[in-house]
């Protein structure tokens, strides 16, 4: 009788220290579950802030001043709304502006394709320093309602530069890349054009599970192009800072 007491103690006084040993175990587990690389594909918007400068040369017969001259141009300062789809190897965007974003008397419209390779330099369990080769395509066009002579330009650009991606711990994530580029740029329907200079980087940070099973993004941009078209009617500068919020999966 004894021995069934002892035994039927031992076993109350084990039960509970069993399983209270296997949920520490497994909180402990999740604690200590390593930080790595987590590759995401991302759908978000975009408020960007654009710059758009004529840089050519007017007419030195009509001088400056001249109101012909002046309102056939098509600079603005403005805001655009644009639409983000990043996946690894390809990022696509489009970019709308017109009275809804601030826009008085103009339209833009800018669709632009990056297609691109990163090759580690330094890798490792949650940091890769990368050498990025890539070839963007991009459709921009400003429309004026004051003149038919707006600014329309397709282009071909090729760059390379730096990459970074870190996870900073089992939810946080982040990516850096700057590349400056170059090709050509031209108007539709005519066989000459002229080159382009553009330099871009990106900054995101990705919060993992944050809304149920997806992860949420913020993001920065920043985008420089220098047109130099043969003829300075297309001569132009377009500098934009934009800041990015989307979801990421």
């Amino acid at each position: 009788m004894k021995i069934i007491t002892t035994l039927s103690l031992f076993f109350i006084l084990a039960v509970p220290c069993s399983v209270f040993g296997q949920m520490f175990s497994v909180g402990d587990t999740e604690e200590r579950t390593p930080a790595r690389l987590q590759s995401y594909s991302t759908i978000g918007l975009s408020w960007e802030l654009g710059d758009f400068d004529f840089t050519g040369s007017l007419d030195p017969q009509t001088g400056p001043e001249n109101p012909a001259q002046t309102n056939s141009r098509s600079d603005f300062e403005d805001s655009i709304l644009r639409f983000r789809f990043e996946n690894p190897g390809i990022n696509l965007s489009l970019g709308l502006g017109g009275s809804l974003t601030g826009m008085d008397d103009q339209s833009y419209v800018n669709i632009n394709a990056l297609l691109y390779n990163d090759f580690p330099l330094i890798r490792n369990q949650r940091f890769v320093l990368g050498l990025p080769l890539q070839i963007g395509t991009d459709l921009k066009s400003v429309q004026s309602s004051q003149t038919d002579n707006g600014f329309q330009q397709s282009s071909f650009v090729l760059g390379t530069g730096a990459s970074v991606r870190y996870q900073i711990n089992r939810r946080v994530g982040m990516s850096l890349r700057a590349t400056p580029n170059i090709g050509f740029s031209f108007s539709q329907g005519n066989l000459f054009g002229g080159s382009l200079f553009r330099a871009m980087s990106e900054a995101r940070f990705y919060f993992r599970e944050v809304l149920g099973s997806q992860s949420l993004v913020f993001g920065y941009d920043f985008d420089f192009r220098d047109y130099n078209i043969e003829g300075s009617q297309n001569d132009y500068r377009y500098l934009s800072h934009a800041i990015t919020i989307g979801i990421a999966f």
